[in-house]
């Protein structure tokens, strides 16, 4: 139980770095996905700077904009999950 407290606390502390950051809180998210216009992959994940990139697109000013798909993100979990067995 300690762990994941501490795992929990931690991950609130991204959440702050995030917000004051424009996201760079999530940059471990970029490792994983290098080719994503996000770092939070999650609707909860501040991300600032992806704000930015979804308005530039939706005014036309940002195109080919990529992020990955719900199957690649399962895909890179199971895959992590595997490589601490």
């Amino acid at each position: 139980m300690l762990v994941i407290t501490c795992k929990l606390e931690f991950m609130n502390v991204y959440r702050w770095v995030a917000l004051f950051t424009f996201g760079e809180g999530w940059h471990n998210n970029h490792h994983a996905f290098e080719y994503s216009a996000r770092h939070g992959l999650e609707w909860w994940q501040i991300d600032v700077g992806w704000y930015t990139i979804r308005f530039l697109k939706e005014v036309g000013l940002a195109t080919n904009v990529k992020l990955p798909t719900e199957y690649h993100k399962l895909k890179k979990s199971i895959a992590s999950l595997n490589k601490f067995k």
